[in-house]
This record gives structure tokens, sequence and C-alpha cells, in this order.
């Protein structure tokens, strides 16, 4: 979707957004963000079908692979078929746009989803299947189970794109444990305060088809994978777990700092899993052929938050408003989070080079910990960012923090985010709610609901973890 048409959905599915000047300039700001990181627009952008003499070549990112005039039969340093696998929030839409680009060259595949159409992909043999998350289960050992059988139909000579965005770490699993454990772990970190890098970390030393397991399903056919970032820094290895990323020797050896890292959270599990991470298994090796040469193995990154909070920024600009991305990047509690960015509105630094009306953009990945939270308490990090803001953003005159979730999922509610104002506390505590009471219980999404600040977009098909946009009118 492109900018005109996000604002139009933000504006039309938040009414806080769409009741007065302040909220449509923050509208068209998130829509320029989610525009940005497009998946269709992004495989548009990095790779391209060129003509040549004899067959004609596939340009990913900065590579460039020569097909053969005859699929079927490859000569020296061409490809043959091309096959598109891979899993996460965005990957129907990236396979989609592969399809459109090499149409017939496309042998077949399958992409693991959470969201969207299932069924092949209009055009092609590429399979849309669905898979679990945030954890997996019956649905992610299927789709996972299907898509490792298209191995078998993979030749040396051919060419496997594999389209990996957030979700695939969940989508597509093989854990080389009980799944029990698997599943039970990933319950136990996933509501704690605990990194998703750090849980990603992990999930590359039990699961089969990550730290380069998808790759080596393909050797020794050459794998590009096409990848959208939310992991803050962009290390390719932690998105999605890193489906196409071998590990190496470092990574093996830091295992143990990963643990130390985890501290008390891994103290603290039962002891069934505790026995589990002393003992992780060791990912198989890079493949190599015969002559030794390892098997061909690239990465395209197409989109990142960077992509995401530049965009933004440049909207903010066009808008007449002096614009800065913001750093460092959201992370740790969220609610710490949201006082920090209340704080910078109420009182800017002033060294902060900027001068009203302002607009400060930062983006990231928050954490909430819901250790002790009651079974009814509902939201997600960006909601509870915003919540834990009100207090320092009470009483500000043309001020407002704009959270969002890429994704348009913030936890398991309908939400992607929230808008909230200098008049949100007043409007809380007049209708008879308790911001600091609905914030201990970690139930941002009732109160929030309830005053009408939430911001809605559905599904977004895309994932650059989390925006937030601080407005100084």
């Amino acid at each position: 979707m492109d900018e005109a048409s996000w604002t139009t959905r933000l504006l039309e599915r938040s009414p806080c957004l769409a009741r007065d000047a302040l909220g449509q300039r923050l509208a068209r700001i998130a829509a320029a963000s989610l525009a940005a990181v497009d998946p269709a627009a992004c495989v548009a952008r990095h790779t391209h079908r060129l003509a040549k003499p004899t067959g004609e070549a596939a340009v990913l990112g900065e590579f460039v692979f020569d097909l053969a005039a005859d699929p079927a039969q490859p000569g020296p340093g061409e490809h043959g078929r091309v096959w598109i696998v891979g899993a996460g929030k965005a990957s129907a839409a990236m396979a989609a746009a592969l399809v459109d680009r090499f149409g017939e060259r496309i042998a077949g595949g399958l992409v693991i989803v959470k969201h969207g159409e299932l069924g092949p992909i209009p055009g092609s043999a590429v399979e849309r299947v669905r898979g679990d998350h945030p954890i997996p289960g019956p649905a992610t050992w299927a789709a996972t189970a299907k898509l490792t059988a298209l191995a078998d139909a993979v030749g040396p000579r051919d060419l496997v794109l594999s389209v990996i965005s957030g979700g695939a770490s969940a989508l597509l699993s093989r854990p080389l444990v009980e799944p029990a454990l698997w599943i039970e772990l990933g319950a136990e970190l996933l509501g704690r305060d605990v990194s998703i890098q750090a849980i990603n970390k992990l999930r590359r030393r039990f699961d089969a088809l990550k730290a380069g397991g998808l790759a080596r399903l393909f050797a020794p056919a050459t794998v590009v994978s096409l990848i959208i970032s939310d992991v803050v820094g962009d290390e390719l290895a932690l998105v999605g777990s890193g489906p196409t990323v071998y590990a190496d020797q470092a990574e093996l050896d830091a295992y143990p700092e990963l643990l130390a890292e985890l501290g008390e959270r891994v103290v603290n599990l039962p002891p069934r899993l505790r026995a589990m991470l002393a003992a992780p298994p060791v990912p198989e090796p890079w493949p190599r052929d015969a002559d030794g040469q390892p098997q061909g193995v690239h990465h395209v990154l197409l989109a990142r938050n960077g992509d995401a909070r530049e965009a933004a920024c440049r909207r903010a600009q066009a808008e007449g408003l002096d614009s800065i991305v913001l750093l460092p990047a959201l992370g740790g509690p969220a609610a710490d989070e949201g006082r920090r960015l209340a704080a910078l509105l109420r009182a800017p630094p002033p060294d902060l080079p900027i001068e009203r009306p302002a607009c400060l953009i930062t983006g990231g990945e928050t954490t909430v910990d819901l250790e002790g939270a009651p079974a009814s308490a509902r939201g997600g990090r960006n909601q509870e960012l915003a919540l834990a803001a009100l207090p320092l953003l009470a009483g500000l005159d043309h001020a407002a923090l704009l959270t969002l979730a890429s994704d348009g999922e913030d936890g398991p509610t309908d939400a992607a985010g929230a808008l909230v104002r200098g008049d949100s506390l007043a409007r809380a505590r007049a209708a008879g709610l308790d911001p600091e009471a609905a914030l201990a219980r970690h139930d941002s999404h009732t109160l929030l609901d309830a005053l009408g600040d939430l911001v809605r977009t559905g599904p977004t098909g895309t994932n650059v973890c989390d925006l937030a946009v601080l407005l100084l009118a």
C-alpha cells in the first residue's frame, strides 16, 4: 500500500487520529513509515530481471545470477529453475512480488504465514500455508513438514529464493528437543522481560531449521535470502532466528555468555527446562561440496526499522515540522521508555537540535514482564509505553505521543498502538479510570480502548519492530 492508502486506513480505523489536525498530521507521518517498508515495494526496488544474449539474469540486491535459457538444462555458470520458500508476517507479500517479477521462471515453493489468504499465489505453484504464532504448535509442525518435503524436488543448479521476516521463528520450526518442552520454554520467556535477541539466540541452538537449517535443506543449490528485519541492529542471524544464516564458532562459544545474560530468568525456570538449556545441541556446519567449497548462500536486506523511521522523518519535514530521528533505539521495559519519551516532550533538553513545531521519531522494541498479571489483562508493549507516558504528558498543550507496532499487532489485541496527549490523563480520571492501576496490572488495552485512544491498522503484512512519534506543535 502507498502513503495515501495507509493514511485513509489509519483515519478510518482510528478515531483518535481523525478527530483534529494534529491527529491527521500524525496519521500521514505513520502512513509514510508503513509505505516505506511495504514488502512488495521493497522487493520491486531490490530485484530485477535482465535479458541477455543467451538466457537472462536475476539481479537480487548486489548479487547477479545467470539464468539458463532452458531452466531444465542449465549450462556452466547458469542456474535453472527458481523456487520460493520462507516464512514470516511479510512472506506472502514478498513471495507474490517475486512471482510478479520472475513469472514462468518460478517452478514452485511454499511460504508459511500468520494471516491472509491461503492456497497458491495466483499465477504460480507457490503455496501459502498457515503456521502458529507467537509459539509454534501443530500448524507450524505440519507447515514445516510440507516445506521440508520440497527439498527433494530442488536440483543442485536451481536458485532458491528464501523470504524471511519477523514471525518466522515460530511459523517455521523443527525443534531438536521434545516439542512440549520447546513450547513451554517459549511461553516462559515471551511473557517476561527478555529481549527478542536473546530468545532468538536460544532458538538458533534448539531448532533444526534455524542457524542455516533452512538453507541446508536445499544444499547444494544456491540460496538467496530476502529479509525484512524486525530486530534492532538488523543482525541477520537473529531475524526469524536466521534460517539461512549459518552459525560460526564464535556464536557457539558465546552460549555461556547468553545464559549469564539471562541470569535469574534461567535460574527460575522449571528444572526440566534448565536441564534442557544446559545441554544445547550443536548446529550442523555449513555444507561443502567435494572440492571443499561452501554452499552458495547470500543475503539481501530489503527493509528495516531505520527505513520506517527515516520515511516518517521526511514526511514530518514535509508537514512543516522540524524533525529528527531520535537515538538510542527503543529497548528495555516499555513503561520505562514511555516515561522517558514523555519527559522529552515535557522538557526537551537544551542541546536537542529542534525548534517547535517539532517532531521526534524513534523506533525499536521494548519488553513487558507479565509475571503476576491477571489473566483478564490485555495489552502490548506499544500500548503499555503509551499508558506509562500519561502522567508526564498531563496538561501539555499541542503535544502528543503516537506508538505503533509496524505489523499492526500489539500483543494479543486488535490494536497496533495508541495516541496519547496532554488531556489523556484528565479524560481517564473523569471517566473513573485509574491509569496507574491499569499499568500495574499490564491492562493497557482496556483503559486506552475506553478512552478511544487506540490506533488500529489491522495486520499490515510487514514487520520492522515498533515506532514512536513525538509531536510538539
